[in-house]
């Protein structure tokens, strides 16, 4: 699983949320969520069923600008959330 950020200022509505979600799961985005106060489409997708380039597009589509783009988390979905511990008896 990889995750991407991407600054998209023109987002200001439900609307805009909406369309943008039903546009990249349209495309195999896996999970997305937009903030409106940051401006910011948070993404997660699986490389080998949609590109970058492709969620950048259905995006733009919708008539929204990218006016930045910032790496995510891209820990594999089975690792995330685990924690591992070394204990040891007293």
């Amino acid at each position: 699983m990889q995750e991407l950020t991407f600054d998209v200022p023109g987002v200001s509505c439900q609307h805009c949320i909406n369309s943008i979600t039903k546009a990249t799961k349209e495309v195999g985005v896996s999970n997305v969520k937009v903030d409106l106060p940051s401006k910011k489409v948070y993404v997660a997708f699986d490389p080998a069923a949609v590109t970058e380039p492709a969620i950048k597009t259905a995006i733009e589509d919708e008539g929204y600008d990218i006016t930045g783009e910032e790496p995510g988390n891209t820990i594999p979905a089975e690792e995330q959330g685990k924690r591992t511990f070394n204990l040891k008896s007293l």
